[in-house]
């Protein structure tokens, strides 16, 4: 192989690797954005989006409790009342901040969506 040759070669690597890492950053998630202006919005959506995994969580619990026999009525009530409430406050603590429930479901990367 002439220098010529195994110079060209490395050239199309170097392309090939080059438009790989842009395909992989264009398809990546956001990142956080530090910018002063949407920091509390930042900071907002990823609290958020922490408490509404909680929330499902803690709803799968109830269920699996309930399906279980485990709650009497009145838990199962109280269990069932508090997690709408809860709901129901993320929703509006969304709100004050312009966030959409969609926009809760931080991407994972590799994992997937968080909810």
């Amino acid at each position: 192989m002439s220098q010529r040759e195994a110079v060209r070669l490395e050239i199309e690597e170097l392309d090939a690797l080059r438009a790989e890492i842009e395909r992989q950053a264009a398809a990546m998630a956001p990142r956080w954005n530090a910018d002063p202006e949407e920091v509390q919005r930042s900071v907002a959506r990823l609290v958020l989006a922490l408490v509404e995994f909680l929330r499902k969580l803690m709803e799968k619990q109830a269920i699996r409790r309930m399906e279980a026999g485990t709650l009497t009525g009145e838990e199962t009530e109280n269990v069932g009342l508090a997690l709408m409430k809860l709901e129901e406050t993320l929703h509006e603590i969304a709100g004050r901040f312009g966030l959409t429930p969609e926009e809760l479901n931080l991407d994972l990367g590799p994992l997937g969506r968080l909810i």
